[in-house]
């Protein structure tokens, strides 16, 4: 069986690196859209693959979208693009906040998520 030094220590380290390399992968990405641009495509060829780079709209909410639901509601479309809250249903079925009908369609299992400090 592995020290828990050493399997902490070697998980710690690949969460580094795939840090570093999501860094990496956003400048690259930033490079490849410039280059683009300035080749005037929607191309560019590797060695091995190539990249398709699409331009598309992505539409920015306000930070605080009280007024965006609020008006939602008023036209009567806010129940057509509203979506369940997981996470907040999740915890109320996990306390037994919620109505036993509900309770009975879910189930629970046990999962795990690590998380590291400085010591």
């Amino acid at each position: 069986m592995s020290n828990d030094n050493e399997l902490v220590d070697e998980f710690e380290k690949l969460e580094l690196q795939k840090k570093e390399i999501e860094k990496k992968e956003a400048e690259l990405r930033e490079k490849i859209i410039e280059l683009a641009k300035q080749k005037n495509t929607d191309i560019l060829f590797g060695t091995h693959k190539k990249c398709s780079i699409k331009e598309y709209e992505k539409v920015i909410y306000p930070e605080d979208k009280s007024s965006i639901i609020s008006l939602m509601k008023q036209k009567g479309i806010y129940d057509k693009f509203s979506m369940l809250n997981y996470m907040g249903l999740n915890s109320a079925i996990i306390k037994g906040n919620v109505d036993k009908e509900i309770l009975d369609l879910t189930r629970k299992e046990k999962a795990f998520r690590l998380s590291f400090r400085e010591i």
